[in-house]
């Protein structure tokens, strides 16, 4: 639950999933739970506001399970951690005797794209987000610190809503796209694997999937059962505008620096468009972006490229812009 948003716009899981886990869930037995912590503060008031607008307050009342309004969150140490050894995570996983994380198909401004590693960042509290950002600014350290939570969270069992995704700029300024997929696997790496080729990406493409090969948390080697499925599913998935296009990356750090400064993909505000909510201000980890006359403002010699910005702007007026000579 990225942030409450109607789920036509394949931004969050589809209701329609959540009701029919939580309802097997429950026939089986179980005292069902749903929970996340979306961007943003992470209150009963944001919680209720987001479990509506996605869907899931109807999707609970349907099947009886209850929605977390619990905001408090526990420390987890994590010695085997490659990069962090350690997690504050809210306090449902604390509690669950059976994690089952639903997610969704997505590319994402970042990694380039999100689904079952990175959907664990959902039990991150909300704005304690920003900080790992600013802790692991480049994407390769913040993707091996998203494999780190992953393998920490050990979700039971995860499942991905690609039956709808969202292409383009993800994981909220993007367009929906129909794959028709619904996947599972109990191995979260695996599952990316394949949702991953079914989009036509390349683990090159998808850090986290990268991350995970390279830590040896995904086998090399995935299968699948049921249904046949010729890959790849979709042609031609837009990836997100900030996908690497420049040709620094191999340069040393004196001559990239400053042409990434000029040519790599960075966010700007269409003003136009802006309302002056103040949501990226409050999302950006390195506190580069203010509210003037209304409108927001970034100061792009101290932005750090995360895109949590656009990632945040509910009205979607933040793009990513990059230079035509390196978007050829």
């Amino acid at each position: 639950m990225l942030m409450g948003r109607n789920p036509d716009t394949a931004t969050t899981t589809h209701p329609a999933l959540v009701y029919a886990v939580s309802k097997l869930a429950s026939q089986a037995g179980g005292k069902v739970v749903i929970g996340d912590s979306p961007g943003g503060p992470y209150t009963r008031a944001m919680l209720e506001r987001g479990y509506r607008l996605c869907g899931f307050t109807d999707a609970a009342k349907s099947c009886g399970a209850t929605l977390n309004i619990d905001t408090t969150a526990k420390i987890i140490s994590f010695p085997q951690g490659n990069i962090c050894k350690a997690f504050n995570l809210i306090t449902p996983w604390h509690e669950t005797d059976c994690y089952i994380s639903l997610c969704k198909c997505k590319t994402h401004a970042m990694t380039g794209f999100t689904g079952a590693v990175k959907n664990n960042f959902g039990l991150i509290p909300g704005l304690e987000k920003p900080g790992f950002h600013m802790r692991y600014p480049d994407v390769e350290e913040f993707s091996t610190m998203l494999v780190d939570l992953c393998r920490c969270a050990s979700p039971d069992f995860t499942i991905m809503d690609a039956v709808v995704g969202m292409e383009g700029d993800g994981p909220s300024g993007g367009s929906p796209r129909q794959i028709g997929l619904t996947i599972a696997s109990d191995n979260p790496f695996a599952l990316d694997a394949i949702a991953v080729k079914a989009i036509g990406f390349t683990s090159d493409e998808a850090w986290t999937l990268k991350k995970s090969l390279e830590m040896g948390a995904c086998p090399a080697e995935t299968q699948t059962v049921g249904d046949d499925v010729i890959f790849p599913v979709v042609e031609n998935f837009k990836r997100a505008k900030s996908h690497d296009v420049t040709p620094t990356r191999g340069l040393p750090g004196f001559i990239r620096k400053p042409i990434d400064r000029i040519a790599q993909p960075h966010p700007v505000v269409m003003q136009d468009k802006c309302v002056g909510c103040g949501e990226c201000a409050m999302s950006c980890p390195a506190k580069t972006i203010k509210i003037i006359d209304g409108k927001a403002n970034i100061d792009r010699t101290k932005c750090i490229r995360c895109f949590c910005c656009q990632e945040m702007c509910r009205p979607k007026a933040i793009k990513i812009k990059t230079l035509r000579l390196f978007s050829l």
